[in-house]
C-alpha cells in the first residue's frame, strides 16, 4: 500500500474564507453534485454586487406545499452574508438585515429546514420571523503540532489508535466506486438501509476528489481487506469528518486510526477538524476521545399550518397500529 506523507509538525497559517461561500457546501460545484436534479439560491445586491445569498433544494409536497432544505450531502448550509467593514455592532445590524432579506424572498413553502453553519453567530432574525431555532453540537480540533495533538487526545483511544496501527495500514488510493460499494454493503449489513445511494455518493466523492477538495482514507487489514474507510473534505477553514464506515466484522480502532490521519492532514492545512455533529451518545463518547471543543451549530425550522397538520395526520395511522399490536 503507498505510504501516506507524514505532516509537518507546525501548522502553516490558515486561508481565510469568502464570506459569500463560508463552506464546501455553498460551492456551486458542490451543490451541483449533491443536488443533480437542481438547486436554487435567493440573494441579495448592493448595487451591483451580491452581499447575501441562500442556497436551498425545494422538496416537492403533495398536499401541504413543499420542503425548502439542504440538499442530501450538504450537512450545513444557512445564510452566507457579507457584512463588510466596520463596528462589530454595525456589521450585525447588516448581517441581521441581509438575512431578513433573504428569509423574505424565499419562494412560497410548506416547510423550512436548514442548519446553519459554524459563522452564523446566532439565529435571532430566524427566531424574530416566526422559526423554531434548536441547537445541536459538534467537536472541533484546532491545527496544532502533531505531538501537540496526540497529547490532547484521551489515553484509551491513544492506545486503541497504538493497537489499530499494528494492525492496519492506512492508504488513500480507494477509488470513488469502491469507497461507494464498500459504504452501502456495510450499511445494509447493519439490517438498516444506506443513507446515501451508491451513484450520490461516487458522484460527490469524484467531484471532491478532481478539485483537491476530498480524501478518502482506508484502513486495510494485513489480508489488504478493507477494515473501514472515511471520507473528510475541506474548504478555506475546515476539514469535514463527511462519511464513515467501518466492516461489520472489524474492531474498532480502524476508524479511530482513519480520524487520527485526517485529523494530522486537517493540521498540516492549517484547517480546523470540524466532527459534523453530534447525533448520539455513542458519537459524544467517541469523539470526546479525540480531544477538541465543543460548539453550538443552530437550526433554522419552520412549518405552515396546513403542513403541520398533513404531518399530524400521516402519524395517526402509526400509532393506532400500535395501539392495536400492543392490544394483541
Amino acid at each position: 500500500m503507498p505510504l501516506l506523507p507524514k505532516p509537518p509538525d507546525h501548522a502553516p497559517p490558515r486561508p481565510a474564507s469568502d464570506p459569500l461561500y463560508p463552506t464546501i457546501f455553498h460551492e456551486g460545484w458542490w451543490l451541483d453534485a449533491a443536488a443533480p436534479q437542481g438547486w436554487a439560491e435567493v440573494t441579495v445586491t448592493a448595487g451591483d454586487r451580491v452581499i447575501g445569498r441562500l442556497p436551498y433544494v425545494m422538496k416537492r409536497g403533495r398536499i401541504a406545499g413543499a420542503t425548502c432544505t439542504m440538499p442530501d450531502l450538504c450537512h450545513f448550509l444557512g445564510p452566507a452574508v457579507d457584512a463588510g467593514k466596520g463596528a462589530a455592532c454595525n456589521r450585525a445590524l447588516r448581517r441581521h438585515q441581509i438575512t431578513r432579506e433573504l428569509i423574505d424572498s424565499l419562494p412560497p413553502h410548506g416547510r423550512f429546514d436548514q442548519r446553519m453553519h459554524r459563522d452564523v453567530p446566532d439565529v435571532l432574525v430566524f427566531a424574530e420571523a416566526g422559526f423554531h431555532t434548536p441547537v445541536q453540537f459538534t467537536f472541533e480540533v484546532a491545527p496544532e503540532r502533531t505531538d501537540r495533538l496526540w497529547a490532547d487526545m484521551r489515553d484509551k483511544t491513544r492506545n486503541i489508535i497504538r493497537r489499530a496501527e499494528e494492525r492496519h495500514s492506512v492508504s488513500d488510493d480507494l477509488t470513488p466506486a469502491a469507497f461507494a460499494q464498500f459504504y452501502v454493503t456495510n450499511a445494509r449489513a447493519t439490517g438498516a438501509p444506506s443513507y446515501y445511494a451508491a451513484e450520490a455518493l461516487d458522484r460527490i466523492t469524484t467531484a471532491a476528489l478532481a478539485r483537491d477538495r476530498g480524501r478518502l482514507l482506508a484502513a486495510r487489514t494485513a489480508e489488504g481487506a478493507i477494515a473501514a474507510a472515511v471520507f473528510c473534505v475541506w474548504d478555506g477553514t475546515c476539514c469535514y469528518y463527511l462519511l464513515s464506515m467501518r466492516d461489520k466484522g472489524a474492531e474498532n480502532g480502524a476508524t479511530s486510526l482513519l480520524v487520527w490521519t485526517a485529523m494530522q492532514h486537517a493540521a498540516a492545512r492549517g484547517l480546523i477538524f470540524d466532527f459534523d455533529g453530534l447525533r448520539t451518545r455513542g458519537n459524544r463518547v467517541f469523539f470526546t476521545g479525540f480531544g477538541g471543543v465543543l460548539h453550538p451549530r443552530y437550526l433554522a425550522q419552520r412549518q405552515t399550518m396546513a403542513h403541520r397538520l398533513w404531518r399530524h395526520a400521516g402519524a395517526i395511522p402509526g400509532r393506532l397500529a400500535q395501539g392495536v399490536s400492543r392490544q394483541g
